[in-house]
């Protein structure tokens, strides 16, 4: 226990050096009149009712901002209360939950309320359900007998202004919606029902950041009391986890009387309410580096002592000792996504106004035969983000390839803004070892409704298993193609997409049993739903190809590009042209391994890519086939 108590004291005192070294400033005690000062409170202090706690609440968070800041200015954000008051009330600071609900909990039972500190765990939107860290820290309230709960820290949309009772079921309207907590046995879920977004700028219409689901849950907890303890470790870790939300996106939000504020990353918005339109309206902006201090300083009164890195549209993910980084950051073109530059990168000189089969054949062809299949940033160090407007920049102007999760993303933008009918779907990939689908969604693709008829776009799978054109929705219909024939079978509410093809000849007898080569006739590629789905549903999936040790996209660097006879591949050190000859049922497979001298010369030539960073081509024997 001598032990435990010095290391906490160790701890402490650094905490404090970290502090100074922040320049918060520590003028004397900790005192409610210095609080009541930042948030603009006069009312009487010695009142422990339902109408001071609501003034206190909504005043709280129309002053102080929910932000996470000093993770991007290269702060520690600790949980040491006096630490918490001096960046919140005397350097106008915000903070996220730990430290506002925390400040919040001390004042209360500082002006005398029952106030009893919970955790909670918030929703992932990308598992679909409450997150296993109950990371938020929130308060029960009793006034009168009567539980309330406040929280005065979660921020955007999903901020109560007021606190909220503590009762199953009933619908609490406040500013942001309608709020609603529910019991479940031991379990309450607090969920909010809103109104439909109307963004003003057109550049920012399908923004990821815009949630466009009615209803939503918040987050739940339990009732169990928690001291500030049970929450140090979690302060940690989602201070220094690569796949926190709060590594990757840099948020600043305040309240505001008519709605509120935010700058994640570079975007700036504000938020207007109007429930007698039952709308929200989102007027949104890029904001540039010479911006930045003045939109802190004007929209949300905060100087920061150290230089803010804004992260949000190009996750940055770091490590113990190590750093991915798009490695477009530091030369990306920052000019609006527009059709005409990804017409240009594909070739595409037909008509842009037509939706109808004809043209969406042409853009899919000539997107396989443009755009790789590739996964070489994995192997250049470079992380790779579902943030579209990076994946644009990437493909389109940095004349790079990606995966399916870029490719097919990009692809279903391209579509929506033309006009089509194209909803996003998950696709599952058959997995050769286990013989079977995968449990989770690793593929996206894209159906497309024209004149009432539905087709499937893929522009990303790759290979020999790659359609050029997109392919009927239709159960059992045999659809040839150049690759050979493609069949869509429904089972029940799945799709399964499979292949027939010719006899693989291997012209190099160095490489006739290679197992890069697909000798199977007939065999299953993915399956799939009809269940419409946003690209947050693949974020989780990405990093876990990117990070697993089992993956395949771990274990082999692949580079594929559709070509008029057929396509070319660079899987590891192995080139391979590969040519259809449907008239002799048979396809030509030349293959031959590379030295690292080739490398760039082989990407720049065959592939027209040029990576930014070393490539180090990867070829573990995980399976896979050409």
């Amino acid at each position: 226990m001598k032990v435990e108590r010095q290391i906490r004291k160790t701890f402490i005192a650094i905490l404090y050096h970290l502090a100074s070294e922040n320049h918060i400033e520590s003028t004397g005690k900790m005192n409610l009149e210095e609080y009541f000062r930042r948030i603009g409170f006069h009312g009487p202090s010695d009142k422990m009712d339902l109408a001071t706690l609501r003034s206190i609440h909504k005043l709280h968070v129309m002053s102080i901002p929910f932000e996470n800041l000093s993770i991007h200015c290269g702060e520690w954000i600790t949980m040491d209360l006096e630490t918490i008051f001096n960046k919140l009330v005397r350097s106008s600071r915000g903070g996220w939950c730990l430290e506002n609900n925390y400040l919040f909990g001390w004042v209360l039972r500082e002006m005398g309320f029952n106030a009893t500190t919970l955790s909670s765990r918030a929703f992932n939107r990308i598992i679909d359900d409450f997150g296993a860290l109950d990371s938020h820290l929130i308060h029960k309230v009793v006034i009168d007998g009567k539980p309330y709960i406040a929280d005065v820290s979660f921020g955007v949309s999903s901020q109560i202004w007021e606190p909220l009772e503590l009762i199953s079921g009933k619908d609490q309207p406040q500013a942001a919606g309608v709020f609603r907590l529910t019991k479940k046995e031991d379990r309450w879920i607090l969920e909010k029902t809103g109104r439909t977004p109307k963004v003003l700028n057109p550049e920012f219409s399908q923004s990821s950041l815009v949630n466009r689901k009615e209803t939503k849950p918040i987050y739940c907890f339990t009732l169990e009391p928690r001291q500030v303890d049970h929450f140090i470790e979690k302060s940690q870790r989602i201070q220094r986890d690569p796949a926190s939300l709060f590594t990757n996106k840099s948020i600043c939000s305040l309240q505001t009387p008519t709605g509120f504020k935010a700058l994640i990353g570079w975007i700036y918005s504000e938020v207007t309410y109007k429930p007698e339109e039952r709308v929200d309206i989102f007027d949104m902006r890029n904001i540039t580096e010479d911006e930045l201090d003045q939109v802190l300083m004007e929209q949300f009164n905060i100087k920061l002592q150290n230089k803010l890195k804004p992260i949000g549209w190009c996750n940055q993910l770091s490590g113990y000792g190590r750093s991915k980084v798009c490695s477009f950051a530091k030369s990306i073109v920052r000019g609006k996504m527009n059709l005409e530059e990804y017409f240009q990168r594909i070739g595409f000189h037909g008509p842009s106004d037509k939706m109808d089969l004809a043209t969406l054949r042409s853009i899919h062809k000539l997107h396989v035969m443009s755009i790789p299949f590739e996964n070489l940033s994995i192997h250049c160090g470079e992380w790779i983000t579902m943030d579209l407007e990076t994946i644009f920049n990437k493909l389109v102007r940095s004349s790079r390839g990606g995966w399916c999760l870029e490719n097919n993303y990009l692809f279903g933008w391209v579509l929506r803004e033309m006009g089509f009918n194209a909803t996003m779907l998950g696709g599952r990939v058959f997995n050769t070892i286990t013989n079977d689908f995968p449990p989770g969604e690793n593929h996206l693709i894209n159906k497309v409704v024209i004149d009432g008829k539905p087709y499937i776009a893929d522009v990303s799978f790759g290979v020999s298993s790659q359609i050029w054109e997109p392919l009927e929705l239709i159960s059992g219909k045999d659809q040839p193609q150049a690759a050979g024939v493609f069949r869509l079978t429904k089972k029940e509410d799945t799709w399964i997409l499979e292949k027939t093809g010719r006899t693989p000849k291997v012209l190099n007898p160095e490489f006739a049993k290679s197992s890069l080569v697909n000798r199977k006739q007939t065999y299953q590629i993915f399956c799939f739903t009809l269940q419409p789905r946003e690209p947050e549903h693949f974020a989780e999936k990405s990093h876990t190809l990117q990070t697993d040790p089992a993956s395949l996209f771990t274990n082999k660097s692949i580079c594929s590009l559709q070509t008029p006879t057929g396509f070319k591949a660079l899987i590891g050190w192995t080139y391979s042209e590969v040519t259809y000859k449907p008239e002799e049922g048979v396809d030509l497979l030349d293959m031959r391994n590379i030295t690292e001298d080739e490398v760039d010369q082989i990407l720049k030539e065959q592939f027209n890519v040029k990576a930014q960073n070393k490539m180090k081509p990867a070829n573990k024997k995980v399976s896979y086939t050409i």
